[in-house]
């Protein structure tokens, strides 16, 4: 009998360690960000999208200058082809010759113009790539911490770019919590002060 409960008492212990064993392990908490909208809507975001405005602003601007000038070179040239051609009639042969060299002269000078414009702006673009992806970097570095921050609290271990997701439960949604930690964040920021500095007092005579 007393053997008969050991062995019983035994199996108890086995199924017990095997239960333990197999119990699975807790599962990851798991939650999902729409990075474009932590950009659109959070002032940190609009702040950085204006930087980003601006140089394509200021070179739509630079375009539109350019092609404004390129048309007036293209009306001085016309207006020398037209000229040229009512003319042709009663100028010394030495007149013509002069008209058609300036004709060519004023195309030339288009066509450098036109080339330089052209290169003029794709500098411009790639220096505006290069400083729209220094600011992406740094919106980055800004709201990483922001984010890990919100996992923290909610207890979360993984959060996913929405992007990579094919569906959303919206419940597991962090995007509204991380644009409004971050918007708390801006707003904690000392503002910069606008009183210009005390002028130092006048030596004495």
């Amino acid at each position: 009998m007393k053997r008969t409960f050991v062995a019983v008492f035994s199996g108890v212990l086995v199924g017990a360690g095997l239960a333990q064993a197999q119990e699975p392990a807790r599962a990851p908490r798991i939650a999902v960000i729409d990075m474009a909208r932590v950009s659109a809507e959070s002032q940190l975001g609009k702040s950085y999208a204006a930087q980003l405005e601006k140089l394509q602003t200021d070179i739509n601007a630079e375009a539109t200058k350019k092609q404004t000038d390129l048309g007036k070179l293209d009306t001085a040239l016309k207006t020398l082809q037209e000229e040229l051609e009512k003319q042709a009639s009663v100028l010394s042969p030495e007149a013509r010759d002069k008209k058609q060299q300036e004709i060519v002269r004023k195309t030339r000078e288009r066509q450098a113009f036109l080339e330089d414009g052209q290169a003029e702006i794709n500098r411009m673009r790639e220096r505006a790539q290069s400083q729209a992806q220094a600011i992406n970097a740094e919106f980055q570095q800004k709201v990483r911490p922001v984010v890990e921050q919100v996992a923290k609290d909610k207890g979360l271990d993984l959060v996913l770019d929405s992007q990579v997701a094919y569906t959303i439960n919206r419940d597991f949604d962090i995007t509204r919590d991380v644009i409004a930690k971050a918007d708390e964040a801006e707003k904690a920021k000392p503002a910069a002060s606008t009183t210009p500095p005390a002028a130092p007092p006048a030596p004495k005579p």
